[in-house]
């Protein structure tokens, strides 16, 4: 009886290990409006991909304003990351971050690195380690009117196998789905304000 039960608590285990480890692919998708010209927009997106390689700290005064917390947690981060040095080199616009990332408030994993390539309307990245195999931010924008822009914004990361089993529907959600809501809703509204004052 006892071997039932515990082959019945390995199995079940088993099962929500590689359901997890087959959910490493997260994304977010969101269509929306912008009050804008398309050039205008797109000269905050230019100016949003330069700064997340070459001062990402400042992202935080416009774009990554209200992004703290977890969502629910009350202001406290599960997975928190600190910029320690950027490079960037103009010609071929890639970038090279050094990262520590802290779990829970603990520094897990000191001075990672994090590659960077700005694409125009994309960004993509890749990570050394186990946490993340690559990621992608992407606008893509259709002007409607002279002032009113369509965009599809798409966010797509495959987090490496160990790092997927923590990264479960409710923890993406609480962790990073919102986030990224939040950075286009700051953007957008960056652009809008902007381009009514100039």
């Amino acid at each position: 009886m006892v071997g039932k039960i515990f082959y019945g608590i390995v199995l079940s285990l088993l099962v929500a290990v590689h359901a997890n480890a087959v959910r490493r692919d997260r994304h977010v998708v969101i269509d929306t409006v912008c009050n804008c010209s398309g050039q205008y927009l797109q000269s905050v997106i230019d100016k949003f991909f330069y700064e997340f390689q070459t001062n990402p700290d400042n992202l935080f005064t416009w774009a990554y304003l209200n992004t703290e917390g977890d969502g629910d947690k009350n202001g406290k981060d599960a997975i928190a990351i600190k910029y320690v040095q950027t490079e960037y080199n103009a010609l071929t616009r890639e970038g090279d971050q050094t990262l520590d990332i802290y779990v829970l408030g603990s520094k897990m994993f000191p001075n990672r690195h994090l590659g960077t390539v700005n694409h125009g309307n994309r960004i993509t990245a890749t990570y050394s380690g186990s946490l993340l195999e690559n990621a992608e931010i992407r606008f893509d924008l259709d002007s409607v009117a002279p002032a009113k822009t369509a965009v599809h914004y798409e966010v797509n990361f495959v987090f490496g196998k160990f790092f997927a089993l923590f990264i479960t529907d409710k923890n993406w959600v609480s962790i990073g789905q919102w986030r990224f809501g939040v950075v286009l809703a700051n953007i957008i509204n960056y652009a809008e304000t902007k381009s009514e004052q100039d």
